[in-house]
C-alpha cells in the first residue's frame, strides 16, 4: 500500500535500513502501480517517521 494518497492521514512508518539505498520500490497493490523513488523524497513525501521496526 503507497504511504500517501488516501482520504484519511496515515501514520507512516519508515524503516531507517531503507535510508542505505538510492532508491527504493513503492507499489499500490498491483503489479502496475510501482514507482522508485529516493528514501530521503519518500519521508517527505509520506511525512513518514523513521524507526527501527526490526525486533531485537
Amino acid at each position: 500500500m503507497p504511504p500517501f494518497g488516501h482520504t484519511t492521514q496515515l501514520r507512516v512508518f519508515i524503516d531507517p535500513d531503507l535510508l542505505q539505498y538510492d532508491e527504493v520500490w513503492a507499489a499500490a497493490g498491483t503489479w502496475h502501480d510501482v514507482f522508485g523513488i529516493e528514501p530521503h523524497q519518500l519521508v517527505e513525501a509520506s511525512g513518514g517517521v523513521v524507526t527501527e521496526l526490526k525486533r531485537a
